[in-house]
């Protein structure tokens, strides 16, 4: 097996047994829409803006999946005391709730996943997920 196949076999494995234990839980969010309440519970008084650059994401887009979070009780749109042109994002109890079974559920399957490896061939894979990142960050910055 060359990298391309790994890579993709991991990648597809993991994302579709993460999809398979939330929907066992009856978490009906797409990915994108997880990884938004994520980011929002991790990003410092985060608004619209932090949110789009975290995510790579045009500021259109990520206004519309906030709205559909705000419309599913999920994220709370607060003033922002420091610029009054942007609104904070916080989440609602319904969110925080959710997010909390989503951490579980992320880390069962990571878990799951790293059972037989030893810690330090786990600091390994990470130090070289975070080379791949590194590398692909530098050789394709200006091309996007």
């Amino acid at each position: 097996m060359n990298l391309d196949e790994a890579l993709f076999s991991l990648i597809h494995t993991v994302r579709n047994t993460m999809i398979q234990q939330l929907k066992s839980l009856d978490i009906n969010l797409s990915p994108m829409h997880l990884k938004a309440l994520k980011a929002v519970s991790k990003i410092d008084q985060c608004t619209g803006q932090k949110l789009a650059d975290f995510m790579g994401r045009d500021k259109a887009q990520i206004n519309r999946l906030i709205k559909e979070l705000v419309n599913q009780d999920l994220v709370v749109k607060t003033s922002n005391e420091q610029d009054k042109r942007s609104q904070l994002l916080i989440l609602a109890s319904s969110g925080e709730t959710l997010i909390k079974q989503f951490n579980r559920v992320e880390k069962d399957v990571f878990e799951a996943m790293s059972a037989e490896l030893a810690g330090d061939k786990l600091e390994e894979f990470i130090e070289m997920t975070q080379k791949f990142k590194s590398n692909l960050d530098t050789t394709f910055k200006n091309k996007n």
